[in-house]
């Protein structure tokens, strides 16, 4: 990680409590957009990953609600339904397999080592539908 960019990170940490990675595919490319978080493993927290084409204010605000209801009750929230009072609930899962190579790659690199866990939080469709369910309009991979 180049000096001045683990400078930010660590600043956005001491500041917010973490930092908010955004990875976009480049023009004309293929690729998930995502967001990750940096930081709550330094606390033994699980690191977070949000795919899918979200504008950013808003997946990036998902993700500083979530990690705050997680670092404010001290441990990873359970698998499954997460209700922090916004209009629906996440739903959030272990990330296993690639998860660390391929998406939180910045997150290995801060911290120098690859031993921490990811939460995916994923978001339901206009149907009330989480990834993974019949019929989702969203699609997104399973790290």
């Amino acid at each position: 990680m180049h000096p001045a960019l683990k400078r930010d990170v660590r600043n956005n940490i001491l500041l917010a409590g973490q930092h908010i990675q955004a990875v976009f595919p480049r023009v004309g490319g293929t690729g998930d957009t995502f967001f990750y978080t940096i930081g709550n493993a330094e606390r033994g927290l699980p690191e977070l990953l949000l795919i899918g084409g979200f504008r950013p204010e808003i997946a990036m605000h998902m993700l500083n609600e979530i990690a705050q209801y997680m670092r404010e009750r001290g441990k990873a929230p359970e698998e499954g339904f997460l209700d922090i009072g916004w209009t629906l609930p996440f739903k959030v899962r272990k990330a296993g397999g690639n998860v660390r190579t391929e998406y939180t790659a910045q997150a290995g690199e801060y911290l120098g080592h690859e031993r921490y866990e990811v939460i995916q939080v994923m978001i339901c469709d206009g149907e009330g539908r989480y990834p993974g369910d019949d019929g989702c309009q969203f699609e997104v991979p399973r790290p």
